[in-house]
């Protein structure tokens, strides 16, 4: 029961319980009969499953009443399972692989989800939840009463909608910040006298959609308990040809890994490493690999929209003497999208199917990644150990930003130091600077290009590390991966290469030597300009006040001459715009009508 203090004389006062919430729990409860709980312990559900594009099968199984929930499911070629065992969130995929979800939404998801389907709001005590009146809502001519309940454990709560003639539950709907799903129940039926949905029907603010319609319904069956645990991560697809390690040469380009990939046999491919991304490819390479492309599932990252993905199998990955075989990959347009932005070639990513099996060190300054084998004798020592946790698929650790204790994502895949989230720069307002650049585009990812302001953040801080000055992207979006809360920060590139990290998926550690560029002062592009390759070197972006908008360059010209030489790719005319200060870059720009003119670019910090 919440208590309130009163401004005068510090008076204690009980909140009013709403006797609209008991009333509606009591009705909603005599609508399910949920007396019956008394002798189901446990519920399976078996049926039909179509989920982005693919259909197949799945099972759940409900620990009514209790806290444990599971589910599993075979669409191929995805597959696996989820679930919250009392103490951790986990996801099972398709090749055994059991990731634990340590992030705060992550955990949420899981035990609302449970909550709601073992009927615990119907238990004693409410199962220990938090629940108020939400109102009423009228949707297509339908009346409901909605609840707002929040389950203990979950920092997430979320909206229960229930049927204003039936009193039955159906729907449930949960948002974080831009992200969520709504679940939608139907289609109840009596099972050993308890009321149950046959028709279960999920759709995500990412636009994907999951439908589950039970054929099966099954009252404590035999060994149901064993259902309910996490289930043991054990994929065995993976090795190293010769002996317990192999070692590669990387290519950097601004901060980004470039690795090249050998796919069924075919290739090189030149892969991005990013440790916030996973198996994607090129449709083009998937055809060339004779690899099939089916489903359509909506994929989300740093950019507003999302972006439409089908997935295909691919036999073999290698990467040096290392290989893992019979993965599912992603299929998005990389060439096209990573290729715009990226200063190299991009066939695809490759990210944490990889990382979860082998130990992996990204040697920054050796430009070289080393994969070893689990429990090797020959795993790497590092000066710190920092412990991580999975954010989804992504890393994240206990970080600092201006003396702010907050979490931080490890991204290998972002080329700046730190992007701040937005809920944390709301929260934490004395961290943005006085000195802010005006918006423009930082970068570019998944759902297109990332807008923000750059500062200069005094100190982050981890572990025993402490690197001042830095430079911090500062969001302004409202959608994407950076409007998430809970989260501080997603360190990028500009800081790993400042060591040598090892990353150890199976001991959730990460270790960490210094090296040569440690103390090497942060510093950004000079132009002010925001490129893409689009087959010609092409203006996104004139950041105001900076020396491109001095210049008089304008968004969707195209530079056709640097210093009297056509530009032979995105990543050389970067590299000139990360020159000294008050060097004078000679331009030759062809504006939209067609027309050439010359611009002397003078260089200049701004940041």
């Amino acid at each position: 029961m919440k208590l309130q203090s009163l401004a005068l004389g510090f008076v204690l006062l009980a909140a009013t319980p709403d006797p609209r919430v008991a009333a509606l729990i009591k009705e909603s409860g005599a609508a399910l009969h949920v007396a019956a709980m008394s002798s189901v312990h446990i519920v399976r559900t078996s049926g039909k499953v179509v989920a982005v594009g693919l259909s197949g099968t799945g099972d759940g199984w409900n620990e009514m009443g209790g806290t444990r929930e599971a589910s599993t499911f075979s669409a191929p070629p995805l597959g696996g399972g989820s679930g919250w065992d009392g103490n951790e969130s986990w996801n099972l995929d398709q090749t055994g692989l059991v990731i634990v979800d340590a992030s705060v939404v992550g955990r949420a998801s899981a035990i609302n989800q449970a909550y709601l389907g073992n009927y615990d709001l119907w238990t004693p005590n409410r199962g220990g939840a938090t629940v108020a009146w939400a109102g009423t809502k009228s949707e297509k001519g339908k009346n409901y009463d909605v609840l707002t309940v929040s389950p203990p454990k979950s920092q997430v709560p979320f909206d229960l909608w229930f049927d204003a003639t039936t009193h039955l539950p159906v729907r449930m709907v949960q948002t974080a910040g831009p992200s969520g799903f709504t679940m939608t129940m139907s289609d109840f039926r009596r099972v050993d006298g308890l009321m149950i949905p046959y028709q279960v029907d999920t759709a995500s603010s990412e636009g994907n959609a999951t439908a589950f319609t039970a054929t099966s319904v099954e009252v404590n069956p035999p060994g149901g308990a064993a259902h309910l645990e996490k289930p043991q991560s054990a994929p065995h697809d993976y090795a190293i040809s010769g002996g317990t390690s192999t070692t590669v040469p990387i290519k950097l380009s601004e901060n980004h890994v470039y690795i090249d990939v050998m796919l069924n046999g075919k290739g090189p491919y030149h892969f991005i490493f990013d440790t916030g991304g996973a198996n994607i490819v090129d449709p083009q390479v998937a055809k060339e690999i004779g690899a099939g492309v089916g489903g359509n599932a909506q994929l989300t990252g740093v950019g507003n929209a999302a972006e439409s993905s089908g997935f295909a199998t691919v036999n073999t990955l290698q990467i040096g003497n290392a290989t893992v075989t019979d993965q599912v990959f992603s299929v998005l347009p990389v060439r096209k999208g990573f290729g715009l932005s990226s200063g190299l070639p991009t066939d695809g990513l490759i990210g944490y199917e990889v990382l979860s099996r082998f130990i992996t060190t990204f040697d920054y300054a050796n430009k070289t990644v080393r994969f070893i084998m689990p429990n090797a004798a020959d795993s790497t020592m590092a000066t710190a150990t920092v412990p991580i946790a999975m954010n989804g698929t992504q890393p994240q650790f206990a970080c600092g930003i201006d003396n702010v204790p907050t979490t931080c994502t490890l991204d290998t895949g972002a080329r700046d130091s730190l992007t701040m989230f937005g809920p944390f720069l709301e929260a934490n307002p004395t961290i943005v600077p006085a000195k802010l650049t005006a918006p423009g585009v930082n970068g570019f990812g998944v759902g297109g290009p990332a807008i923000g302001r750059l500062g200069r953040v005094q100190s982050l801080t981890f572990s025993n590390f402490n690197l001042p000055n830095l430079i911090g992207d500062f969001t302004i979006q409202k959608q994407g991966a950076f409007a998430a809360p809970f989260i501080g920060a997603n360190v990028g590139g500009a800081v790993w290469k400042r060591f040598t990290m090892t990353l150890d998926y199976h001991t959730l550690t990460m270790g960490l030597t210094p090296n040569g560029d440690f103390s090497a002062p942060d510093q950004w592009d000079r132009s002010g300009l925001f490129l893409l390759n689009t087959g010609a070197i092409t203006i996104v972006d004139v950041r105001p006040g900076t020396p491109a908008a001095r210049a008089g360059l304008i968004k969707g010209e195209v530079i056709t001459s640097v210093n009297g030489a056509a530009p032979q790719s995105l990543r050389e005319v970067r590299e000139v715009f990360l020159g000294a200060p008050g060097t004078v870059v000679h331009l030759v720009v062809k504006s939209k009508d067609g027309a050439s003119h010359d611009v002397d670019l003078v260089l200049a910090d701004y940041v």
